[in-house]
């Protein structure tokens, strides 16, 4: 069998263009031709020949506006390399069920190192939707995915997540406080899902509930359903919430014996201390 090796200067522009890649998928909004020079520590040149590459293949495209952005091709085969992932491989077809069954967008969210990252989606046909795109991570002190994961991780590795990255408001009605936090951790264990008015996505109602690594194991991730909030009235909420219990409780079923982060716990009530001055109630509590 013929033995191929690369060439060094060919490895380093493959290692560029893939730097630029991986700058482009954490700036969704787009980069300027400079700021990708400036954070990739590339001539302009070369990181224009290299962005020009990409485009022409389709996994970078330039907006009107002259930033530079991840195309249709990225995103495809991301959403290709998601569905090659196991616990997405099992569960996909329970994801689009609780999609038809809501009517809504719905998420699959797998545990990992201190967030959900979202590795499946089903989008709702309706002209007005919610739509985040995979890879996403949901944080765990504000999104209702994270809540519901977090209300299942060991206490003192969750702290140290938490104090690592802050409880950073995403938007303004993003809960900030300790005391809060853990008042919503502990109502997540005790009616199985959590309620996210607006916290992570303007206009928007999301709903999580943590899936299981079997009836008995430890929390693998997440599922969520996300609703413009002209849509989603107390009634429509109660609805969505028994049918995504439902589904994650399937899923949890069906993920028997898969691996957890070690952090995981299982469903058992865990105490999670809180820490700060006392603050007001957060209205998602009610």
């Amino acid at each position: 069998m013929e033995q191929r090796i690369a060439h060094p200067a060919r490895t380093e522009v493959l290692e560029k263009a893939v730097a630029i890649l991986e700058l482009l998928a954490d700036h969704p909004s787009g980069l300027t031709l400079a700021r990708v020079a400036e954070l990739t520590g590339l001539p302009k040149t070369s990181a224009h020949r290299l962005l020009l590459s990409w485009i022409g293949l389709g996994y970078v495209i330039r907006h009107a506006n002259s930033q530079f952005a991840l195309g249709l091709q990225a995103i495809e085969l991301s959403r290709r390399v998601a569905r090659r992932n196991r616990p997405v491989e099992i569960c996909h077809a329970l994801l689009r069920q609780l999609q038809q069954e809501s009517g809504e967008s719905v998420y699959f969210g797998i545990y990992r190192a201190g967030a959900v990252l979202l590795v499946d989606a089903v989008e709702s046909a309706h002209a007005v939707r919610v739509v985040v795109d995979l890879g996403e991570q949901c944080h765990l002190h504000a999104s209702a995915q994270g809540l519901v994961v977090a209300a299942h991780l060991d206490p003192l590795q969750l702290e140290q997540h938490l104090r690592a990255s802050g409880l950073k408001p995403i938007t303004a009605r993003t809960n900030t406080d300790w005391h809060v936090l853990a008042e919503r951790l502990e109502l997540c264990r005790s009616r199985g899902y959590a309620i996210n008015v607006g916290e992570t996505v303007e206009g928007a109602i999301c709903l999580g509930a943590p899936v299981f690594a079997g009836t008995d194991g430890a929390v693998l991730g997440s599922i969520g359903i996300s609703t413009p909030e002209f849509r989603a009235t107390p009634a429509v909420c109660e609805r969505q919430a028994q049918l995504m219990l439902a589904v994650a409780e399937e899923m949890s079923r069906a993920l028997s014996g898969l691996p957890t982060e070690p952090e995981a716990r299982s469903r058992c009530p865990i105490a999670v201390p809180p820490a700060g001055p006392p603050a007001r109630r957060h209205p998602s509590l009610s």
